[in-house]
């Protein structure tokens, strides 16, 4: 059994790198580190999101995050701005700029994906994708809990409808 989670961490790490920091070509995400990438794309699915909040749903301190943010603000991609009900917050919102360079990145890495897996059926493509949603709730569950924070639900999932 051990050797299966071997097997399956390397193919994780093999993976890994093709959407990492290597990226396509050995390039991720334009002038943005796969960090950065990783806010940048968090702030842009969330309105008026905290420094806090950024840094908690990435994993950093909330010092980590501003430092990722002041990057971000740097580039022209996000802009900070304190609350008007409370001057003691401070939320980040993506710019026009921020919010283009992120639709770039998806656009690119998705017909990557497309072109790895063009030749499969859609029953198979939907496969993958379950997998790869159990795999990341399972990897963000652990971290969750390993570091004293509990997700709501706890519904087992089950997958896979092959056809032959």
């Amino acid at each position: 059994m051990e050797k299966d989670f071997i097997k399956i961490y390397n193919l994780i790490q093999e993976l890994s790198w093709h959407f990492g920091a290597h990226g396509i070509n050995g390039e991720c995400c334009g002038d943005l580190s796969l960090v950065e990438y990783m806010a940048l794309k968090k702030i842009e699915d969330s309105e008026n999101i905290t420094v806090q909040e950024i840094g908690n749903a990435l994993n950093f301190t909330k010092s980590g995050a501003s430092k990722i943010i002041d990057r971000l603000e740097n580039k022209g991609y996000v802009t900070r701005e304190i609350s008007p009900e409370n001057g003691r917050v401070c939320f980040v919102n993506t710019t026009a700029k921020g919010a283009e360079i992120a639709s770039e990145i998806v656009k690119k890495y998705s017909a990557y994906v497309y072109e790895m897996l063009k030749e499969q059926d859609k029953a198979m493509v939907g496969n993958i994708e379950a997998v790869l949603k159990i795999l990341v709730d399972s990897a963000n569950g652990l971290e969750n809990n390993l570091n004293g924070k509990f997700t709501q639900g706890g519904g087992k999932m089950t997958v896979f409808e092959m056809n032959s």
